[in-house]
């Protein structure tokens, strides 16, 4: 239970980090594209996280449809906390480093503190070592390559 609250939490500056990123297109240094390319990352490593989710739920016994609907749960403050984040930037322009920052910082820190953890303490760490490495090799080859 606690990886899901730290995964539903995780979620929130993900989704403000989405929407100070289209909240910041026109200003200087900030194109769509760079928002287009801040939603694709986030957006492809969610899948894993609803697998997170989802997974440990479907093992502890909760029905297919159950384990589902929880997992997508969890995602769904990600849109929600994208508009409180558009909504900010719109009101207050110096909110936009704090905001980034905010998300950037509670996402490593959800990472490092919860899901790292949590996701080795059933003697998986040469699996989860292996999905760190290629989760990060995935990522900063997106960076490359789009910009």
């Amino acid at each position: 239970m606690l990886l899901i609250i730290a995964i539903t939490v995780h979620n929130l500056p993900e989704g403000l980090a989405v929407g100070v990123g289209y909240a910041s297109v026109g200003r200087p240094g900030v194109s769509i594209q760079d928002a287009h390319n801040l939603a694709l990352g986030i957006g492809l490593q969610n899948f894993p996280e609803g697998l997170a989710v989802s997974v440990p739920l479907k093992a502890a016994g909760y029905s297919t449809s159950s384990s589902f609907f929880w997992g997508q749960a969890s995602g769904m403050v990600e849109p929600l906390a994208g508009i409180l984040g558009v909504v900010f930037v719109t009101l207050v322009e110096q909110v936009l480093s704090v905001a980034l920052s905010f998300a950037a910082g509670a996402m490593v820190w959800v990472v490092v503190a919860d899901i790292i953890p949590e996701s080795s303490n059933h003697g998986n760490i040469r699996h989860c070592s292996f999905g760190l490495i290629i989760g990060f090799i995935v990522m900063m080859s997106l960076d490359t390559a789009l910009g």
